[in-house]
C-alpha cells in the first residue's frame, strides 16, 4: 500500500500560498485500493486552507454518499463509525475480482468524484533464492564487495501496468505520520505542568498527570524495538544502534524525542519500490534490511491509476525530480482509485560475527 505520507502530502495541493486572502475552495481527496480477497474501502479527505495545513488536522469528509459500481450494479459503501471519513463494504457484499472493471462515484455537498480501475490478474511469485539471510558488521567497509542478498522472480499478469514490492519488518512496531501532533500535545501538556507546579494542589494536577501519563505509554506501546515476547531487537548494524541511543541523549523536548524515534522507524522498518511491466524479478538487499527479525516481502502487480500515482507522487521514493508532481486518474477532484494483485514470501534476518558478508540459504 502507498505510505500513508504520500496521501498527506496531497492535503497541501492548491492551498501552499498562506499569504492569500481568500482560500481556494476545498477539493475531494480519494485513496482506495481494491484487491481480490479483500473488503472495498474508500478514504475521503479535502484540502486544507494554509492556516490549517500545517497544525496536524485532519479533513477528513464525512457525510458523502460513496459507491461503487460494478457493471450494472450500484453498492453503496458505509461511513466507519470509529473513524470518519473512511467508507468500507464487505468483501462478501462486493466480491473484488480480477479482469473486472469497478468504477466510484463521490456526491459531497456541490462536488461529484468519478474514477474507475480494473482489477489486475493474478501474479505469482515462481522462484525465491533464498529464505535466510546473514549480515555483518564490515558491509560499509566492503562496498562493493557485497554479496547479492536475494532474488525472486513471478509470472507476468497481462494487465498490469507495473509492479510495486514491499520490504517490511514485520517486528517493529511504529506510528504513522499523524501521530506527529500529538507528540507536540504531550510537549505543550508537560510546559503547563511545569508552569502551574506549585500554584495550584496536586488534585488539580492529576488529571493533567492522566494526560501526560496516557501519551507516554501510548507512544512506548507504539514507537518501540521491543517485541510483544518482551525481547528487544537489534539493528543489524552497531552504528544504526548508535544513532539510535543518541537520541535519548539529545537536548530536546520529550515530545521531539519521540518524533525522532518514529520518524527514524519510518524511514528503517519499510522500504518501498516499483518495478516496470517489463521485469520479471526483484531484490531484497542489504539497504532495506535494518533489524534482525522477520521481514515480509510484497509484490503488488499493479493497474495503471496505482502505478502512475505511486510512481509520480515523490517519484516513487526514487529521489528524480518531481517538479510535475503525482498524475491523478481521477474526475473531479485528486488522489488514486486503483486495483492490484499481490503474493507474498517471508525471510528470517540475523546478524553474524564479522567477516565477508555472505547469504545463506535455509530449505
Amino acid at each position: 500500500m502507498i505510505p500513508y505520507l504520500l496521501f498527506l502530502a496531497l492535503l497541501a495541493l492548491g492551498c501552499s500560498n498562506p499569504t492569500e486572502i481568500e482560500n481556494p475552495p476545498a477539493t475531494l481527496l480519494v485513496q482506495s485500493y481494491l484487491a481480490p480477497g479483500t473488503d472495498p474501502e474508500v478514504v475521503l479527505r479535502q484540502t486544507l486552507p494554509p492556516d490549517q495545513y500545517y497544525t496536524g488536522r485532519e479533513a477528513a469528509v464525512s457525510g458523502a454518499q460513496v459507491e461503487i459500481i460494478d457493471g450494472t450494479q450500484r453498492y453503496a459503501l458505509a461511513e466507519a463509525a470509529a473513524t470518519p471519513g473512511t467508507y468500507q463494504l464487505p468483501a462478501a457484499q462486493l466480491p473484488i475480482t480480477s479482469g473486472r472493471t469497478y468504477q466510484l462515484q463521490v456526491r459531497y455537498q456541490d462536488q461529484v468524484l468519478n474514477a474507475a480501475t480494473t482489477v489486475p490478474d493474478p501474479v505469482q511469485i515462481t522462484e525465491i533464492s533464498a529464505d535466510s539471510l546473514v549480515y555483518f558488521q564490515l558491509y560499509s567497509d566492503l562496498f562493493g564487495a557485497l554479496s547479492h542478498p536475494g532474488e525472486f522472480r513471478w509470472t507476468r499478469p497481462a494487465n498490469a501496468a507495473g509492479y510495486v514490492v514491499r520490504v517490511e519488518a514485520l517486528q517493529v512496531r511504529n506510528l504513522s505520520i499523524t501521530a506527529d501532533p500529538l507528540t507536540g500535545d504531550l510537549d505543550t501538556l508537560i510546559a503547563r505542568h511545569d508552569r502551574l507546579q506549585g500554584q495550584v494542589s496536586a488534585d488539580s494536577l492529576a488529571a493533567l498527570d492522566q494526560r501526560i501519563d496516557s501519551l507516554r505509554r501510548y507512544f512506548a506501546d507504539n514507537i518501540s524495538l521491543v517485541q510483544i515476547t518482551g525481547d528487544t531487537l537489534r539493528w543489524l548494524r552497531d552504528r544504526e544502534q548508535e544513532d539510535w541511543d543518541k537520541i535519548e541523549g539529545k537536548d530536546w523536548s520529550e515530545g521531539k524525542k519521540w518524533r525522532e524515534r518514529r520518524q527514524t522507524l519510518d524511514m528503517s522498518r519499510m522500504v518501498t519500490y516499483w518495478v516496470p511491466a517489463d521485469t520479471l524479478r526483484g531484490d531484497y538487499w542489504w539497504a532495506g534490511l535494518r533489524f534482525e527479525g522477520e521481514y515480509q516481502v510484497v509484490l503488488q502487480a499493479a493497474d495503471q491509476n496505482y502505478f502512475d500515482y505511486f510512481t509520480t507522487a515523490f517519484n516513487g521514493g526514487s529521489g528524480d525530480d518531481g517538479d510535475s508532481g503525482p498524475l491523478f486518474h481521477v474526475e473531479g477532484g485528486l488522489g488514486v482509485f486503483g486495483a492490484y494483485t499481490q503474493d507474498a514470501f517471508r525471510v528470517q534476518v540475523y546478524r553474524g560475527k564479522e567477516g565477508t558478508p555472505k547469504l545463506v540459504v535455509t530449505k
